[in-house]
């Protein structure tokens, strides 16, 4: 078992892909996908719901391995799911067979459990290849059965000819920046049109701060509420007004747990910055 652990967007999906077929380039055993999925709960304990939604985000993953808007906020890997894949096991293997699974970190407690009584007994010729953001987000008895490796940042230069390889046009300083070391992170900012965005911050941020609460709060009525614009509007925030980092963190953890709506997060942001908090 090897655990892959590190920022989202810097190529997890691409090492442990690339493992993978190194494991079984003499193989005639497919590679086993696990990938949260998202949907109704019975979308996640449906077999063929299971076998479809998985083939279609393994096949994004391999066309490319660094976009991270691929899996959604909701997206889970259930017990359900785990069982699935276990059935794979029933039937012997002509060769290695590697097993990657992606996102482990939003495995539930339940499918953790139930996955661990395969890890204490490997079957023969089986490999596991684990992605997840942080390994303290698994469960320790997953982490001490794993080899863990912390994949680091990629520099900018990486991240330009990454871009490039995947048909992006060449980077902007404003969204190397916004990026910090994450391809995956680029892309979708390319994808959702951050550097208009950020000319919106801008402007956000100057009524703001010159104490108009009421201002900022009018002027962010125009900009989406959807969970990824709210959430590069805060990052974005944050670069532009680092003294307030610390706050802005708190409700992008917040928005991002569903604690607080983004309406309210924008709204709070304001206030905080034209009092000076």
């Amino acid at each position: 078992m090897l655990l892959l652990d590190g920022m989202a967007g810097i190529g997890k999906k691409l090492i442990a892909m690339e493992l993978a077929k190194m494991l079984c380039e003499n193989s005639s055993e497919p590679i086993i996908w696990l990938t949260p999925i998202d949907g109704k709960a019975d979308d996640r304990d449906t077999p063929a719901k299971i076998d479809a939604k998985v083939a279609e985000l393994s096949q994004k993953f391999m066309r490319n391995p660094f976009h991270i808007g691929y899996i959604t906020e909701s997206a889970i890997i259930s017990v359900g799911m785990v069982e699935h894949l276990l059935k794979n096991f029933e039937l012997k293997a002509y060769g290695n067979r590697a097993v990657i699974i992606t996102n482990a970190d939003l495995m539930n407690e339940q499918a953790a459990n139930k996955l661990l009584k395969t890890f204490e007994d490997v079957p023969p010729n089986t490999y596991f290849i684990l992605t997840a953001n942080s390994r303290h987000s698994l469960l320790p008895t997953v982490r001490s059965r794993s080899t863990c490796f912390s994949v680091p940042f990629l520099k900018n230069e990486e991240i330009s000819k990454t871009l490039t390889t995947y048909g992006y046009a060449a980077s902007s300083e404003d969204i190397l920046e916004f990026a910090a070391g994450s391809a995956g992170k680029a892309m979708l900012a390319i994808d959702s049109n951050y550097s208009e965005l950020r000319e919106k911050i801008k402007v956000y941020a100057s009524h703001a701060l010159k104490g108009d609460a009421s201002a900022a709060i009018l002027y962010a009525q125009t900009i989406e509420k959807d969970i990824n614009t709210a959430a590069f509007f805060l990052e974005g925030l944050a670069l532009q007004c680092p003294a307030h980092i610390h706050s802005i963190n708190f409700l992008l953890q917040a928005v991002l747990a569903k604690k607080f709506t983004v309406e309210h997060a924008i709204q709070n942001m304001a206030l905080r910055m034209a009092q000076k908090i």
